[in-house]
């Protein structure tokens, strides 16, 4: 691990690109269209997106900090980093290829010698020296090659709701630096979450990665993937670069985004690129896709139950409750989840913590529940 982090010269090249348009429906109903789950203070006094931004600040400064987000969630989004100024609402959702290729473009009309880092808004990292150090890692693999790197993290259990990376373990090599032996892997493949089954099997063959879903490329470099594997969408996006750092830019990106591409960088680009490199992120890493797995992390009581806000329990177990108002009484259950925020109220079992999505989307559908969304 590195010493004497904050002392390093920053890198006037390096930026970093914030993907904050994500929903989080699986923390519904504390997390909603206008309060999405990158702004709520789940882990402590700030938001995720908070942490997500003071995580890199030793080495990206807020004036090179750029938060991609959309009209819906604008608003909670500046609140909750006024120290930002590139913060670009997208007019319509269009996933992470159109993103990442619209936060490119920016950002090369700015400086043509950038480096990318592509972060989700709303992960949990521990160890943040290991953490910039793996990142600064993936700068260094990102100019030295031209190529795409994303950062894997060992699996320590057999999940079935992440993605994994196939490494080649025949390939591996070390960038040395002070303190620092960095371990990088070219990608072999991108897998989609699998069975339990598989999950266990990757976890015992070790060569797969999960994937953090975080990204370092050149500007250029991402821009040129783009081009030769989703066409479509680079030439969409070349027609907003004259207006880029011009006051036409918001009118321009109104008529142009709705009609690009809709696709995700790994399925338009990664899966298909062959200079994909991975660096081994030694810290600890968790998406906090559920409410099961935020329970994974705080603390709880002698009968297992984690709760937040008042809680009044009898034969209660390895539960998770939360309620910002009021008080909830539970007798005689075991593993289930209770969230409870305003007019709404969450119960599952915790095995099917993933499953809230599809209620989200059966409210969708319904016109009287869309508003409670």
């Amino acid at each position: 691990m590195c010493k004497n982090l904050r002392r390093r010269p920053i890198k006037k090249n390096i930026y970093a690109v914030i993907i904050a348009g994500g929903r989080g429906e699986r923390f519904w109903p504390k997390s909603r269209i206008r309060t999405p789950k990158q702004t709520l203070k789940l882990m402590g006094k700030r938001s995720l997106i908070q942490e997500t931004v003071s995580r890199i600040s030793t080495i990206v400064p807020n004036d090179r900090i750029y938060v991609i987000t959309n009209k819906e969630q604008l608003g909670s989004i500046k609140a909750d980093l006024p120290s930002i100024k590139n913060i670009v609402s997208e007019p319509a959702a269009r996933n992470t290829a159109a993103a990442c290729g619209l936060a490119a473009m920016i950002i090369k009309k700015r400086d043509p010698r950038a480096t990318m880092i592509v972060l989700p808004s709303d992960h949990l990292i521990k160890e943040k020296d290991r953490f910039i150090d793996a990142l600064l890692t993936g700068v260094e693999v990102a100019e030295a090659s031209n190529g795409l790197v994303t950062i894997g993290v060992k699996p320590t259990f057999p999940a079935t709701g992440y993605g994994y990376l196939r490494i080649d373990t025949s390939g591996q090599f070390r960038i040395k630096r002070p303190g620092l032996k960095a371990v990088v892997h070219r990608v072999m493949a991108f897998v989609e979450k699998p069975s339990l089954q598989n999950a266990v099997r990757f976890l015992r063959e070790k060569r797969y990665y999960w994937n953090s879903g975080m990204f370092i490329w050149k500007a250029t470099s991402i821009l040129d993937a783009i081009k030769e594997n989703l066409p479509r969408l680079y030439l969409g996006l070349q027609l907003l670069e004259p207006s880029i750092g011009r006051f036409s830019f918001n009118s321009r990106l109104k008529q142009v985004y709705p009609n690009l591409e809709e696709i995700s960088i790994d399925y338009g680009v990664l899966e298909k690129e062959k200079r994909i490199f991975a660096v081994e992120g030694k810290f600890y890493w968790d998406d906090l896709g559920s409410w099961d797995s935020l329970a994974r992390h705080l603390s709880t009581d002698s009968n297992g139950n984690f709760s937040i806000g008042s809680h009044k329990a009898i034969e209660t177990r390895d539960s998770v409750i939360v309620s910002a108002q009021g008080v909830i009484g539970t007798i005689g259950v075991d593993n289930i989840i209770v969230v409870r925020d305003g007019d709404c109220v969450l119960v599952c079992r915790r095995d099917l913590a993933q499953d809230v999505k599809k209620l989200i989307s059966m409210m969708k559908e319904d016109k009287e529940l869309k508003k409670y969304l």
